[in-house]
């Protein structure tokens, strides 16, 4: 095999083009190696340089205020004129004012301790970034031994906490977003009050409560047969009360009332939520498809577009999880406070409230302990706060129902472990005196 030939420079490969090219010339050119310029020999100069050069950027009024020209170079090794002996008096003048820095928080490394060092001019800008970074106000390692082991900072011991954190295990899980979860139930117990509902019925022309009832039970069975979410029909149940509380109803268009409201809810809830034609079937046809769609209008009007509201299913997830209940125990909390969706002296309450008094009444049912600093700290209320309400819960569980039994009949089934059948308090007055000589150390409601 030959020698391979060598690369052509770049001036014999622009000067190859444009021969290839045949663009204003009319000569064969031909280039002279021995010439240094690299200009043919015999053919005038053209007017375009030989060589690619940048043009200049033209002068700005104001001057060249950008740094688009200068070029900073960092050696890999030690820079030349820097010596062993500058570098490390440069290194103890930067011990030295880590020491006497005074560590505050709100302070920052000012320019003055840079140009009173004695940092040489042709520092690389590596040994700049390591001299802030040893000057730093946030770093704790500056500070001196004496500080470190003073009395005061040994004698500050954070205090006891008596409730445990829920959110611990999941800190390091971003799927159940731990670190936000404190911050979100407090916008809950916030956003509640905005949706707290008036006793409505007294204005109500044409329905009355039972009617409500039925109504419910009825929304129950919906729920049931198209499995949708617990979510959902709390939050149905809760725009049907906020539509009658500002809107009359006649009767005829009550079940229009809920079957829109259940059309709302799931589309905010489920992933597939039923179709309209779904809801006016289940209600045999009742109602035309316009006439839905109008009531729908109608109802996220009423209620101002805002459907994000709590709901108490979602604040028993979380004291159940703070109970560390069982799925049988956190059953029957659920089978509590859906029961108060049918009955309407419940609609004043607070979904946080009907939570923590379900979650203490089961917990009492199934004499698994009171109400420990955990649960009270999560739910944010006392036993003392809860007990009035508590005494309504279990009043409300031993009353039959007559024919509007959807809720207990659901939850006699194997599935929901029959908790609908497990004995209600006798006394919850007295119960409550044993539950707290049980667990005596409460802490201040949060």
């Amino acid at each position: 095999m030959g020698r391979p030939p060598t690369r052509a420079s770049g001036v014999k490969a622009l000067q190859a083009i444009k021969e290839s090219s045949g663009v204003g010339r009319t000569k064969k050119v031909s280039v002279n190696s021995e010439n240094p310029s690299c200009q043919p020999v015999g053919v005038k100069r053209s007017s375009s340089p030989g060589s690619i050069v940048l043009p200049s950027a033209k002068r700005n009024a104001l001057g060249d205020v950008t740094n688009a020209g200068v070029r900073v170079s960092v050696p890999a090794s030690k820079p030349a004129g820097v010596r062993k002996s500058d570098r490390q008096q440069s290194l103890k003048k930067t011990k030295e004012i880590s020491k006497t820095v005074k560590l505050e928080p709100d302070l920052d490394v000012s320019l003055e301790a840079l140009q009173t060092s004695t940092l040489p001019k042709d520092t690389p800008v590596t040994q700049v970034q390591n001299f802030l970074k040893a000057t730093t106000l946030h770093d704790l390692s500056l500070q001196s031994e004496e500080t470190l082991s003073s009395p005061e900072a040994s004698s500050q011991e954070p205090p006891t906490q008596l409730w445990r954190d829920i959110d611990q295990a999941e800190a390091k899980d971003p799927l159940f977003s731990a670190q936000y979860a404190p911050y979100i139930y407090a916008y809950m117990r916030q956003r509640e009050e905005h949706f707290a509902v008036a006793p409505y019925m007294e204005r109500q022309g044409d329905i009355h409560a039972q009617m409500r009832t039925i109504l419910v039970d009825w929304l129950i069975e919906v729920q049931e047969n198209f499995e949708l979410f617990h979510e959902t029909l709390y939050l149905a149940v809760k725009i049907v009360d906020l539509y009658l509380s500002k809107k009359d109803v006649k009767r005829e268009y009550l079940q229009l009332v809920g079957a829109t409201s259940m059309l709302l809810a799931a589309k905010f809830e489920e992933l597939t939520p039923p179709l309209v034609d779904d809801f006016l079937y289940l209600c045999d046809d009742a109602y035309t498809h316009d006439e839905l769609l109008k009531m729908e209008q109608d109802i996220f009007k009423t209620v101002h577009y805002d459907i994000n509201i709590p709901v108490a299913y979602r604040f028993l997830r979380r004291l159940a999880k703070a109970a560390e209940a069982t799925m049988e125990t956190h059953t029957l909390a659920r089978y509590i406070s859906e029961s108060t969706l049918q009955d309407y002296q419940f609609v004043v309450e607070k979904p946080s409230m009907v939570a923590a008094a379900s979650m203490y009444l089961a917990l009492r049912m199934k004499s698994l302990g009171g109400w420990n600093p955990t649960l009270q700290h999560y739910s944010g209320y006392t036993v003392e706060q809860m007990l009035p309400f508590v005494t309504r819960l279990n009043t409300l569980i031993q009353t039959p129902l007559g024919n509007t039994c959807t809720v207990r009949s659901k939850y006699s089934h194997d599935v929901f472990f029959n908790v609908a059948t497990t004995p209600a308090l006798q006394d919850v007055t007295m119960d409550a005196e044993k539950a707290l000589a049980e667990c005596p150390t409460v802490v201040e409601s949060s």
